[in-house]
C-alpha cells in the first residue's frame, strides 16, 4: 500500500469550490505485471472501513486490477458524515475522485485508459455524478473522464434534469430491502440515463439485502442516520434543485435548509449481510470490470469468469 496526497479539483458548484488537500492509499495487485486497470473507491458516510472500502481494494487486487482508496473525510477534519452530510458534500468527493483520476493518468504503473471509479451509498452517488455530462462543463478545463462507474446502493433522491452521460458502461448494485438509498429511486435514474442514450447500463438488485451488506451479521439501526430518501429533486443544468414539492427551485444553500425543514427524517436500517451474498456481489462486479476489459486476459478468460459475465 502507498499513502497519495492530492489537491481536491475544485469546480463551478457551491459545494465544490474550497481548496482542500486529501489522502488516498493506492494497492497494487502482487501477483500481475503491469500497467494494471484501477479503480478509485469513494467512500460511503462512515468513512474509509475495513470491512468495505479496503475489502473491496483487496478483492480488485486479486483480481489483478489496482485500487485508490479515496480519504474525503481525513484531510478536511471530520470522521464520518452520516448525522450531517453537509460536512463533507458529494460534489467534493466528485472533485476529491478527478483528482485522482489525474493523478493515476501520470502514473505509469496505471493503464490510463482503464480507470474507473465505484462508491458506496454516498460515494456511489459522487460516483454517478461523475457520469453526469453537463457536469464536465462545470469542471470547464478539466479533460478527463472516467473509463466506467460501479454504483452500490446510491442515494438517487436529487437527479439531473438531463440525465445525459458520457456513454460510459455503469453499473447499478443496489440492495431491495434498502430503506436509506431507496433501489426504486435508483432504477429510475438509471433507465432515465438509458433513455437519455446511454445503452451501457446495467442494473441488478439483491432482492434481501439491506444497505450497507458488506457488514456481516444481524440488521442494525443508525439512529443518527440523515435520511434523504423523502427529498426528491431534480438538479437544473446551472446547478440549482427544482422540488416539485415546493413547486420552485432553490439554490443550494437554500435546498440545504428547505429539506431540513420539510423531508429530512433519522434513522435508517444496515448491515445484515451474510459471505454467500458480500461474495456474489463481488463475482457480480468482477464480472462487469471482466466485460468491459479490466481484468487480465488469465483472470477474464478463466471458467468462473465467464460463467459470471454470462
Amino acid at each position: 500500500m502507498e499513502s497519495v496526497s492530492l489537491d481536491t479539483l475544485t469546480f463551478d458548484h457551491p459545494a465544490a469550490r474550497k481548496p482542500a488537500r486529501i489522502t488516498a492509499s493506492l494497492h497494487l495487485p502482487q501477483h500481475y505485471t503491469g500497467p494494471f486497470a484501477c479503480m478509485v473507491i469513494l467512500t460511503s458516510s462512515a468513512g474509509v472501513q475495513r470491512h468495505r472500502e479496503h475489502y473491496y481494494a483487496q478483492a480488485l487486487n486479486e483480481a489483478g486490477v489496482a485500487a485508490l482508496i479515496v480519504d474525503s473525510f481525513g484531510g478536511r477534519g471530520v470522521r464520518r458524515t452520516v448525522a450531517d452530510q453537509t460536512l463533507v458534500s458529494a460534489a467534493q468527493m466528485e472533485g476529491d475522485a478527478f483528482a485522482a483520476l489525474a493523478h493515476l493518468k501520470s502514473d505509469p504503473r496505471i493503464d490510463p485508459g482503464r480507470i474507473g471509479v465505484m462508491g458506496v451509498s454516498k460515494g456511489a452517488g459522487a460516483t454517478l455524478n461523475a457520469a453526469i455530462a453537463v457536469r464536465q462543463r462545470w469542471r470547464a478545463g478539466f479533460p478527463h473522464l472516467f473509463d466506467l462507474h460501479v454504483a452500490i446502493c446510491p442515494g438517487a433522491t436529487a437527479q439531473h434534469r438531463d440525465p445525459a452521460t458520457h456513454d460510459r458502461p455503469i453499473f447499478f448494485m443496489l440492495a431491495g430491502r434498502d430503506d436509506y438509498t431507496p433501489a426504486l429511486l435508483a432504477i429510475d435514474y438509471a433507465e432515465r440515463m438509458r433513455a437519455a442514450g446511454n445503452r451501457r447500463i446495467k442494473i441488478k438488485v439483491y432482492s434481501g439485502a439491506h444497505h450497507g451488506w458488506e457488514s456481516l451479521g444481524p440488521v442494525f439501526d443508525i439512529k443518527d442516520a440523515e435520511n434523504w430518501s423523502c427529498c426528491t429533486n431534480f438538479i437544473e443544468d446551472d446547478g440549482s434543485h427544482f422540488v416539485v414539492a415546493a413547486g420552485r427551485a432553490f439554490s443550494e444553500p437554500e435546498y440545504q435548509a428547505w429539506a431540513r425543514r420539510h423531508c429530512i427524517t433519522r434513522g435508517a436500517r444496515a448491515g445484515g449481510g451474510t459471505p454467500e451474498l458480500k461474495q456474489r456481489a463481488t463475482d457480480d462486479l468482477l464480472g462487469f470490470l471482466a466485460a468491459q476489459g479490466f481484468l487480465p486476459p488469465a483472470v477474464a478468460n478463466a471458467p468462473q469468469a465467464a460463467a459470471i459475465r454470462a
